[in-house]
């Protein structure tokens, strides 16, 4: 978990996904912490495009290792950050995603 984002995610086979697409993403924010629709759309629309970003990062690593994966990208703070703000955090939650990914697979120079 990333500071405002909480991420789970979850590798699946082949016949998960659509072809050709390594990972499927559902963002989300509670209707309890964002009342109105209108916020909640907008930390939505904030994080795809801060997901879009950082999706070739993302698939590269995934294909490089032959990996789907599924994940749930959920706002979890009250407030709504600047797009420089959330930019700055995706980062983070980008590479620690990779990094907590990368813990699962089996290492490849035992072999």
């Amino acid at each position: 978990m990333v500071f405002p984002y909480s991420v789970h995610w979850k590798m699946v086979d082949a016949d998960t996904l659509p072809e050709g697409i390594p990972a499927q993403v559902l963002i989300a924010t509670s209707k309890k912490k964002f009342h109105h629709a209108v916020d909640r759309n907008r930390v939505k629309r904030l994080t795809r495009e801060c997901y879009r970003m950082h999706k070739p990062q993302l698939y590269e690593y995934l294909r490089e290792h032959g990996l789907l994966l599924v994940l749930s990208i959920n706002y979890v703070h009250n407030e709504i950050f600047d797009f420089a703000t959330l930019m700055h955090k995706f980062d983070k939650l980008a590479t620690s995603l990779i990094a907590d990914i990368g813990r699962y697979l089996p290492n490849e120079s035992c072999q």
